[in-house]
Order: C-alpha cells, then sequence, then structure tokens
C-alpha cells in the first residue's frame, strides 16, 4: 500500500530547562514506522512518554531531531484534546470555521481564483452539517457551546483546510462516555468520507480498539511493538503492554 507517512530512526531532544549548558534531553529514540493512505494508525502510551513529541515532529514544531520524517501531504493539521484551548474564545464559531478558507485565499497566488465570502460561507454551513451541527451554532461563541460541540467544531476547522492527514491527540478523553462514543464514530465516517489517514494518540486501549486498524504502544520515547490491533491486543510481545491490557481490564 501507499505511505503517506514514513518515520525513519527518529531522534528527538528538548533543551533541558534545569541546566545552565547545554545539555539536551533525549526524548524519542530510534522511532521508526510507516502509515498507509487512508488508516487509522493508534498511539498508545503513558502521560509524558513522548506521543504528542512526536506528533509535533512529524508537524514540523519540533526542530531538534535526527533521522528523517517523510510526509506526503501539504496541509497536516491537528485535533487537540482540550478543543476550548484551541479555539479562539474571542471569536464567533463563524469567523473560527472561516478562517482557514480566509487563509487559503491569502496564501494563492496571483491569478487564481479565490473563495468568495458567500462561497466559504456555504462550504462552512456544508462542513457543520458534516459535524452534525446546525448552522446556528456560527453565531455562538465557543464558551456558550458543550465540550462535544467545541470538538466537532475543531474537527471541522480541520477538514476545511482540505487534509489528507490528521493527527488527532487525545480527543475524546476530556469527554463524557456517550460523548467519546459520538465523536468516536463521527471521525470514523469522516475518515471514509473524505479518505484521511488519522494518527489517534491516546492512552485508553479501549478506545483505540474501537478507532484504529494498526496500534503502536510507546514508553520512555521508544516504540516497543507495533502491528494490526487485534494481533497486539491478543498477543502482546511486551510487558508493558500487558500490563496496559490489564489496567485496562482487557484480557490478552
Amino acid at each position: 500500500m501507499e505511505h503517506i507517512l514514513e518515520v525513519d530512526n527518529l531522534n528527538v531532544y528538548y533543551k533541558n530547562k534545569g541546566r545552565k549548558d547545554d545539555a539536551l534531553q533525549h526524548v524519542l529514540h530510534d522511532v521508526s514506522f510507516c502509515m498507509n493512505r487512508g488508516e487509522v494508525l493508534g498511539l498508545v502510551g503513558e502521560s509524558g512518554c513522548g506521543k504528542t513529541t512526536l506528533a509535533k515532529a512529524i508537524l514540523g514544531m519540533q526542530k531538534r531531531f535526527d533521522g528523517s520524517i517523510r510526509l506526503d501531504c501539504a496541509n497536516p493539521q491537528m485535533v487537540f484534546q482540550d478543543p476550548y484551548g484551541s479555539l479562539n474564545p474571542a471569536k464567533k464559531i463563524g469567523w473560527i470555521l472561516e478562517e482557514p478558507l480566509r487563509m487559503t485565499n491569502f496564501a494563492m497566488k496571483k491569478g487564481e481564483k479565490k473563495l468568495s465570502h458567500e462561497q466559504r460561507v456555504s462550504r462552512v454551513d456544508e462542513m457543520l452539517g458534516k459535524v452534525g451541527l446546525d448552522i446556528k451554532v456560527k453565531e455562538h461563541y465557543p464558551s456558550e457551546l458543550s465540550g462535544g460541540q467545541r470538538q466537532r467544531i475543531a474537527i471541522a476547522a480541520a477538514l476545511l483546510c482540505d487534509t489528507t492527514f490528521l493527527i488527532a491527540d487525545e480527543p475524546v478523553s476530556a469527554l463524557d462516555v456517550t460523548i467519546q462514543s459520538q465523536i468516536i464514530k463521527l471521525l470514523l465516517r469522516l475518515q471514509r468520507e473524505f479518505g484521511i489517514s488519522i494518527l489517534f494518540i491516546s492512552h485508553d486501549l479501549r478506545v483505540v480498539y474501537q478507532m484504529c486498524d494498526r496500534v503502536m504502544i510507546m514508553q520512555k520515547g521508544v516504540i516497543l511493538e507495533q502491528g494490526a490491533v487485534d494481533a497486539i491486543y491478543q498477543n502482546p510481545k511486551s510487558d508493558y503492554t500487558r500490563l496496559l491490557l490489564e489496567a485496562a481490564n482487557i484480557s490478552a
């Protein structure tokens, strides 16, 4: 299958804030994996193991690294754990959702046809329908919406950028169980409809089982094992994976 993402021998370093010298903290250690186009790949590990660091490196937000990252997508997007923190609290939802389209217009070269205001509004309204929200939500501020509604807005904003690659960083962990299920179903439906690839970061093995085709298990910046979800869950190779499964009350 065609790869949308290839990561080879990736090592990421942070500057150690507690020291005055130039010593660097080694955060990710020789991380290597490939991701197929149209795949949902899970990344599981405890807090602080390096999951978000890997996401930032893939998106070009982490500069201290060696190894290689090849991503076949010009405009990768990210959906964060806290949608309220990623949405401008001073702007109404309509403005927030139009902004990616305004930025697209701004980036266009001279002579390229830009979207009119009416076309931007039409695309926003269409996307709101796809994420299960009424267009009246455009008149509200983020603080006036529920957590589930805000996460739907964050997903809509990412997809309005016509991306083919999405990183979802703990996108349902701040939501209650019922809303989690709704957002998972929404992401899977949109993934199929748009044909996007999703790197799904989570510490919840049950959510990953529902969401992902394959899974990678990370501990202390190292990928311990990776493979099809059923294969990893039924026959884990590492003690750490077995402990995670036991903690989630999942029998190997």
